[in-house]
C-alpha cells in the first residue's frame, strides 16, 4: 500500500513537472517596444527610439502570451557595452485575457544616462535566457540641429550651384541659336552644288587660258629677240663691208 501510494506520489509529481514545462515552452513574445510607459489597458504610451538627453525616462514594454511563473529580468546596456541596469519583474496579467506583459524604464534627464549618447541596448530574460533584444538612441539636440544647419547649408550650395549651371545653360543655348542662325543666314546666300560646278569649270578655262597665254607670250619673246640680233647682225656686216670700200 505504501509503495503504490509513493508510485502514486511519483507519478503526480512528474506530471506536474511536466505541465510546468509544458507552459513554460508555451509562452511567447507578441510585442515589445520601447516608450515612457503604459495605459490601463496595458498599451505602450509614447512609443519611440530616439530620445534627447532631457528627457525625462524610456522604457521596454514586452506583451507575453500565456506567461508562466519564471523569473523575468530586463538588463540595460549603454553605448560603451557596461551594464547599466539589470532589474527582476514581474508580469502584470491583463484581466480576462491569456496574456500580460513586462515593463520596466531607466531615468534619463536626472541620471548619468544622459551623458551617455549613442545607442543602447536593452534585453529581456525569460528563466535566465536571452528572449528579446531592443534598441533606443540618445542624441544630443544641439549637435543635431548643427547637423541639420549643415545639411541646409550643402542644399542651398547645390541650389546655387544649379543655378548658375542653368544660366550657363542659358547662355550657351543662346550662342547656339545666335551661331545658328548666322549659318542659316550664310548658308542661304551660297549657291548650290551646280553653281560651285559652273564656278569651277569656268576656273579651269581661265587657268588653261592663262597657262596658253603664258606660252604664246614666250613664243613671242623669242621672236622678238630673233629679229633683234638679225637687225644688229645685219648693221655690223653692213658697217663692216662700208670700211673695207673705204
Amino acid at each position: 500500500m505504501n509503495k503504490q501510494k509513493f508510485s502514486i506520489i511519483i507519478l503526480l509529481t512528474l506530471t506536474t513537472l511536466m505541465i510546468g514545462i509544458s507552459f513554460a515552452h508555451a509562452q511567447t513574445v507578441q510585442d515589445s517596444t520601447m516608450c515612457i510607459g503604459y495605459d490601463s489597458n496595458l498599451q505602450p504610451i509614447g512609443s519611440g527610439n530616439t530620445i534627447f538627453p532631457y528627457t525625462e525616462k524610456i522604457g521596454l514594454w514586452v506583451q507575453i502570451q500565456n506567461p508562466t511563473n519564471v523569473e523575468y529580468r530586463i538588463v540595460w546596456t549603454d553605448p560603451d557595452d557596461n551594464q547599466f541596469r539589470s532589474a527582476a519583474v514581474d508580469v502584470v496579467d491583463k484581466t480576462g485575457e491569456n496574456w500580460g506583459i513586462v515593463f520596466d524604464s531607466i531615468n534619463i534627464a536626472q541620471t548619468t544616462a544622459k551623458n551617455k549618447l549613442g545607442v543602447w541596448t536593452v534585453g529581456l530574460y525569460i528563466d535566465h535566457e536571452l528572449q528579446l533584444t531592443s534598441q533606443f538612441q540618445i542624441i544630443d539636440y544641439a549637435q543635431l540641429m548643427a547637423s541639420v544647419q549643415n545639411i541646409q547649408t550643402q542644399i542651398q550650395s547645390i541650389v546655387d550651384e544649379k543655378d548658375s549651371l542653368l544660366a550657363q545653360n542659358a547662355a550657351l543655348k543662346a550662342q547656339i541659336d545666335s551661331l545658328q542662325a548666322n549659318y542659316d543666314a550664310l548658308q542661304s546666300q551660297v549657291g548650290t552644288s551646280s553653281d560651285y560646278q559652273q564656278l569651277q569649270d569656268k576656273y579651269d578655262a581661265l587657268s588653261a587660258d592663262y597657262t596658253s597665254l603664258q606660252s604664246s607670250q614666250a613664243t613671242t619673246k623669242t621672236m622678238l629677240y630673233a629679229s633683234i640680233v638679225v637687225a644688229l647682225v645685219s648693221v655690223v656686216v653692213a658697217v663692216y663691208f662700208g670700211a673695207l670700200k673705204k
